[in-house]
């Protein structure tokens, strides 16, 4: 190998890693920027709600007469001096807290003598009557009349709505405001853990550029029109790492172990999936088996399916005499505690939809436990849908300790188990371009529930791409079938 030939092919490598890298951070920053206007959008909607519940409340005939019967500053030095005033005070104090509002809300009317916006009530303890308002005076008195939302010079965002008469006067407006640093927070948590994941996932794929070059530069001077292809070799390179970072979940062929039949359905929305399925042998005649769906696709979703399916292997073998409900709890507090999710704001956050069962054949027993997702029965010749918990694995919910449901199900031989994500029911197509939706699912499985397994997954997936058409695939699918 010839040091220019060395040189040339590490260069080309530096330039192609340095152009992804360039593109990945121009994808994040457009992202966060998305991200950024979305949370001041929600900041502002959640502010003009206040506001225009307060603009109902406050009869703005009490603002004209509490302007009239104390027309200068100072007159008022306590919240309980008027009672005009302590009621003002009091929907204010009240709105404040109920929205946990770090910066005041106000009441403030327009003084035509001294041309200026003066304070009437406050939501704070001491009144600040008649004040002079420092805050963004042009911009509130443009659109004083009709209440509107701006960024002030200090970075707040204001929102703001006229109180107005009986005779359609505005005679003043209620304003509230907060921190944009504060509404931005959430959007900057996202930036953060979007820079760590691409961090990581760059880290991985220099190593595989890295340390095949010495493999790909030994050809002789004849094989540089080889190199051409080099792009091709990279994204086979990046899709090899994908099929190692689904290494955890185990093949197709484990569940003819124990089932009659059996059948799984992966079909990624990308490269890599976020949902996959798992099992666990803990007997001759027992195991678990499951399908979970985690936050996103492609490589972050990627990311939260090895971190569920390393939870699963290491929690399920050591506490293999617990029911699923007790399992999922377990995982849950695991994974909230892992991606340091306790506190955070209910409702966001990462986490992970999954349908858990104990299968016992000798004792033809299921148990089941589900977050989120369904379990699909085929008993007797009848469908029948166990729904989980609405409660997912993880997810930034505030409670730590969660509790799951565990199904008790007495099966006979020949009964047939279904678990899957929501990728199958969720994917647009058709004629008219709609969902698949569940009952179409609860057609199919009934119409061919005689049939082998094999061929029920061939006529399954059939069914989903012939639906699907020339439609983008929305969400990676996953779906495991057993014959129990």
């Amino acid at each position: 190998m010839s040091a220019p030939n060395n040189r040339t092919s590490r260069r080309i490598l530096l330039i192609l890693y340095g152009t992804l890298f360039v593109l990945c951070a121009s994808l994040i920053a457009v992202a966060h920027v998305y991200e950024l206007k979305g949370q001041r959008k929600e900041a502002f909607s959640r502010l003009g709600s206040i506001v225009s519940g307060l603009a109902d409340q406050v009869p703005a005939k009490h603002v004209e007469l509490l302007l009239e019967k104390y027309d200068g500053r100072g007159m008022l030095i306590k919240n309980t001096q008027d009672a005009w005033y302590y009621v003002m005070h009091d929907h204010l104090r009240k709105a404040a807290e109920r929205n946990a509002l770090e910066t005041p809300l106000r009441i403030l009317t327009f003084d035509s003598l001294k041309q200026e916006l003066q304070v009437v009530a406050t939501s704070l303890e001491k009144p600040d009557f008649r004040a002079r308002f420092e805050g963004s005076t042009p911009e509130l008195l443009r659109d004083y009349a009709e209440g509107g939302s701006l960024t002030s010079a200090t970075d707040q965002l204001v929102v703001f709505a006229p109180l107005v008469n009986d005779s359609g006067r505005a005679v003043g407006i209620v304003v509230a405001s907060v921190d944009a640093r504060s509404a931005d927070a959430a959007a900057w948590t996202a930036l953060w853990r979007n820079v760590i994941i691409a961090l990581f996932l760059f880290a991985i794929a220099g190593f595989v550029l890295f340390r095949y070059v010495g493999r790909w530069v030994k050809q002789s001077e004849a094989d540089r029109l080889a190199l051409a292809s080099r792009n091709l070799d990279i994204t086979d390179s990046i899709a090899y790492a994908g099929k190692i970072q689904r290494a955890l979940v185990p093949p197709p062929t484990v569940y003819t172990e124990l089932f009659d039949g059996s059948f799984v359905i992966d079909k990624p929305k990308d490269m890599v999936s976020g949902d996959f399925h798992w099992y666990h042998r803990i007997g001759t005649d027992e195991c678990f088996v499951a399908a979970a769906d985690c936050t996103g696709h492609g490589l972050p979703g990627a990311m939260m399916a090895a971190i569920g399916c390393s939870l699963l292997n290491e929690i399920v073998p050591a506490n293999a005499d617990k029911d699923p409900a007790e399992l999922l709890a377990m995982i849950n507090t695991r994974l909230v505690t892992t991606l340091h999710q306790q506190g955070l704001k209910k409702g966001g956050g990462d986490g992970m939809d999954i349908a858990l069962c104990r299968i016992d054949r000798h004792q033809r027993e299921i148990l089941f436990a589900g977050a989120f997702r369904p379990l699909y029965w085929l008993h007797n010749g009848q469908l029948t849908v166990i729904n989980g918990d609405r409660r997912p694995i993880g997810g930034a919910h505030q409670e730590l300790d969660r509790k799951y449901t565990c199904h008790h199900l007495a099966y006979t031989p020949g009964d047939r188990i279904y678990l899957f994500s929501d990728g199958y029911v969720d994917q647009f197509g058709g004629p008219e371009r709609k969902r698949f939706m569940a009952a179409r699912l609860h057609d199919l499985l009934n119409t061919n529930q005689h049939i082998p397994m094999e061929h029920q997954a061939e006529i399954l997936e059939r069914a989903f791409l012939e639906w699907k058409g020339d439609e983008e695939q929305v969400d990676d699918v996953c779906m495991l079938g057993l014959a129990v």
